[in-house]
């Protein structure tokens, strides 16, 4: 097994194209589209082909200064995955994480607000996996068991995963 970082990723490929060190954080202020291509050239360049299952922890929509950002089935099709992973969580606890993770410099967001951003997130992902018709499933937040259990199904049911 695999395990990238989308926004570690586009940091790298950034830094390797632009010579530009950018933090997690401020990604989100960049534009959206190149970000996207950056990760697209980052992912074909780590990507482990001797893996037979590479996990992309990615973002569907991005919270940008100017609002949200839906990510395109397009930049999805071009990573081809075999499924999505949502992993949701209660907006009260999202919400107490934010405010708890002092290392990172988020926009601040109400509850309620998070709640709408999930749901629209939820949306883009079925849409996503739609579009490319594969599985999506769907995990809470924090239960490692749950997220084991989709990913020992889905290798037994596609070895090749």
């Amino acid at each position: 097994m695999q395990i990238l970082s989308a926004s570690t990723l586009i940091r790298d490929s950034l830094a390797r194209t632009d010579g530009q060190v950018t933090s997690q954080d401020h990604l989100r202020a960049l534009d959206i589209d190149n970000n996207q291509a950056a990760l697209l050239e980052a992912f074909n360049r780590y990507i482990d082909p001797g893996k037979t299952l590479i996990i992309l922890d990615a973002h569907v929509v991005i919270d940008t200064p100017d609002g949200l950002v839906h990510i395109g089935s397009d930049v999805f099709r071009e990573i081809n995955p075999d499924f999505v992973i949502f992993i949701e969580d209660k907006p009260q606890n999202i919400h107490r994480n934010r405010e708890r993770d002092a290392s990172r410099v988020r926009p601040e967001r109400s509850v309620d607000s998070l709640a709408k951003q999930q749901k629209i997130a939820i949306t883009v992902a079925r849409e996503i996996a739609d579009n490319l018709s594969i599985p999506i499933h769907f995990v809470d937040g924090g239960d490692e068991e749950a997220l084991a259990r989709v990913l020992s199904t889905v290798q037994e049911a596609e070895p090749d995963v």
